[in-house]
This record gives structure tokens, C-alpha cells and sequence, in this order.
């Protein structure tokens, strides 16, 4: 006992001298970094400041004259020919072109749409419903649902119809209810159109989906962005070559009578869509078309992500342009929280104005529903019948 005390004591003196010696080096080390040498010019860190200061304001002013003149660029960069409509649609080839590369459509290894597979789902007194699978890229295939109206004789039109964020077809459809989009995939059907709903790559927020690890919507978009394309660039695919491939597939589907409409999100590809995609003959996009100039101005918002490309897109009045002169109708409610009605006003305008310049102003509409951000059924099933 005695001698284990022995050691003890030697050992936290041994310690003990060891955190003598450390300190005073650090000490040492210290007072003849902090010393003056004789001779030796020094200041303080404060007075060089300045000069930092002057290299960020001029970063910040060389950023400045660069992103304004981005900015000018952006807004003016879609230019077609009003000399007559053939002479317009052939000038929008190119900007469709950049539009599509912009989101990395069509994405690698690409594929013409495989045979559909189909599985029936049911009937009701409207149409009867199924379920849709077609491969579009390796190991990749687009999902829908196709609704077909009981009183078609012969070939009749369809509308694509797209659900919006964390939704899905079978919301758009009112396989179960979701009340923003007022059943409208079974409104068409009761009005005689074939409804296509392409499904989206999201989780459905209203039904409780569960989280999918490793798979996540924003987790596949940064990755897919590393290789050349976007989530948004896929989802492109599915919508165009799945459609593409239904009409090839059925013949009950009057390829002259194509048209799209889409909620929210759905809106978006709506547009989006039928600026890559001339098949489609009329498009009504509901809730969702921004101003190009407020979305340009992100770049001097830190809370918002910009993309190194934000000057190379396209703004939503640019797009409309690309879907002229074919039928276009923005939907947008007066009662929508999610977009500055103002600046979506203002877009709207912009994009009369390439119809107008071409001679065929009556064939754009801009329509404001006293609601939110839900469809407002009557007055797109009024364009569609006007137009499809």
C-alpha cells in the first residue's frame, strides 16, 4: 500500500513538472513572438483594413455592373420574328432548344417510350380508370393515370392533366378528395375528354407518404444537376415522351386534340410543356406564373438559392412566347397568397404582347378567379371547348 502511494506521488510530480515545462515554452514562445525586434517595422491589423474594405466594394461593384447587365440580357433575351406566323414558329426553334438544355432535357440515356403497361383500376357511370407505366430512360418509367368517358364514339380529344406539389393524379383525378382541384380530371371525363395524369417524382404531403431515405425529391435534383440534367429535366421526359407514347398507343386519342392544364407545380410543366412539346395544341396553366424581373432580383436575396444559370432562363412570359401562336390561357387566383399578383399581372402583359405583335392577340387570355390557389373549373373547360 505504502509503495503504490510512492508511485503515485512520483507520477503527479512527473505530470506536475511536465505542465510547468509546456506553459513556460507557450510563455517563452509568446513574449518573443510579441517582443520587438529592434529595427522592425510593425502595425496594427487595424490600419490595413481599409484596403480590405476597398477590395470588397470593388468586387461588389464589378459584381453589380456585371448581374444588371445580366439582367438587361435575360429580359431581352428572347427575340422572334413577327414577319408571319411561319416565320415566328421557325425562329422559336432555337429558344426552345435552350429551354430545353437549360433544364437538361431530355436527360441521359433517354429512351422512346416502351410499350405501355396497364393495369385496370375501375369503373364508375363516367369512364373507367387505369393505371398507366411506360419506360422512358434506363430503369426509369412515367406514371399516370388514364381515365376513358363511357359515351366516346370513335376518337376524342385529351387533356393532360398535372397535379401540383407534394400531390399526385389520383388527387387530380378525385380518386380521393382534394379540394383545391375541384375533381377535375373527372369533370373532363363527365365532358367527354380522355384524361392523362402524369404523376411527378414527390411525396404526397395529404396522404401521409412516409419519408423514402436516400430518395428524396431535393436529394435526386442535386445529384441529377451533377450529372447534366435536373429533377425538373426527368419529369420533362416523362410528361413528353409518356404522352407521346400513349397517343401511339391508342387510338382512341385524336392526336390533333391535345391539350394541358395543371394546378400550382402542375402549372408550371403546363407551360413548360407546351413550349417543348407543339403537339399540344392549347394550355392552361393555373397557379403559377411569376414575374422574370422579381425572380432575376433573387440574386441580391440571401435567403433565396440562385443557380449559376438564373440569367440563361427563361422567364414565364419568354415561355408563353414559345407556346404562341397556339391557345394559351394563364389562370391565377385573386386570393393567391403564394405569387405577387402585382408582378404576375405585369408577366401576363408581357406575354399578350408577343400574340398581339404577331397579329393574333384574341388566342391569349389572361383569367383572374376571385379564389386562391385552386383550380377554377368553368372558365378552363370554357377556353378548352373554345380552342380544343
Amino acid at each position: 500500500m505504502k509503495f503504490a502511494c510512492i508511485k503515485y506521488q512520483i507520477c503527479m510530480c512527473f505530470k506536475l513538472k511536465s505542465i510547468l515545462l509546456v506553459s513556460l515554452v507557450i510563455a517563452c514562445s509568446e513574449s518573443l513572438s510579441a517582443q520587438d525586434i529592434p529595427g522592425q517595422y510593425r502595425e496594427k491589423f487595424s490600419e490595413s483594413f481599409p484596403i480590405r474594405k476597398q477590395q470588397h466594394l470593388e468586387l461588389k461593384e464589378y459584381i453589380d455592373l456585371l448581374v444588371e447587365e445580366g439582367k438587361v440580357q435575360a429580359l431581352s433575351k428572347f427575340t422572334p420574328d413577327y414577319s408571319g406566323i411561319e416565320q415566328y414558329e421557325e425562329s422559336v426553334i432555337p429558344f426552345r432548344e435552350q429551354l430545353a438544355e437549360s433544364f437538361g432535357y431530355p436527360p441521359p440515356l433517354a429512351t422512346k417510350g416502351s410499350e405501355p403497361r396497364t393495369v385496370f383500376v375501375g369503373k364508375d357511370s363516367v369512364c373507367s380508370i387505369y393505371r398507366i407505366w411506360i419506360g422512358v430512360a434506363e430503369g426509369v418509367e412515367a406514371y399516370g393515370l388514364y381515365m376513358v368517358p363511357h359515351k366516346i364514339a370513335g376518337k376524342a380529344p385529351l387533356l393532360i392533366c398535372e397535379h401540383g406539389g407534394g400531390g399526385n393524379p389520383e388527387a387530380i383525378c378525385d380518386l380521393d378528395t382534394r379540394i383545391n382541384y375541384h375533381s377535375f380530371g373527372h369533370e373532363a371525363a363527365k365532358r367527354g375528354y380522355i384524361v392523362w395524369a402524369p404523376g411527378l417524382v414527390m411525396r404526397c404531403g395529404y396522404g401521409n407518404d412516409p419519408e423514402i431515405e436516400g430518395a428524396e425529391r431535393n436529394l435526386l435534383d442535386r445529384r441529377l444537376r451533377l450529372l447534366g440534367t435536373s429533377i425538373i429535366g426527368m419529369e420533362l421526359q416523362m410528361i413528353i415522351e409518356g404522352t407521346k407514347t400513349l397517343i401511339r398507343h391508342h387510338p382512341e386519342i385524336d392526336s390533333d386534340r391535345i391539350g394541358m392544364t395543371g394546378l400550382s407545380w402542375g402549372g408550371f410543366y403546363t407551360l413548360h410543356v407546351a413550349a417543348l412539346f407543339p403537339e399540344i395544341k392549347v394550355a392552361v396553366p393555373s397557379g403559377n406564373f411569376r414575374e422574370h424581373e422579381l425572380v432575376l432580383n433573387r440574386v441580391d436575396d440571401p435567403k433565396n438559392r440562385v443557380d449559376r444559370n438564373l440569367f440563361d432562363l427563361f422567364g414565364n412570359a419568354q415561355v408563353a412566347g414559345m407556346v404562341c401562336p397556339r391557345p394559351l390561357m394563364i389562370q391565377m387566383g385573386a386570393e393567391d397568397t403564394l405569387f405577387d399578383l402585382e408582378g404576375v399581372r405585369r408577366e401576363a402583359k408581357k406575354a399578350a404582347a408577343y400574340y398581339e405583335k404577331l397579329g393574333v392577340g384574341d388566342l391569349f387570355e389572361y383569367s383572374e378567379h376571385a379564389g386562391g390557389h385552386v383550380f377554377e373549373n368553368e372558365s378552363i373547360f370554357h377556353f378548352f371547348k373554345k380552342h380544343l
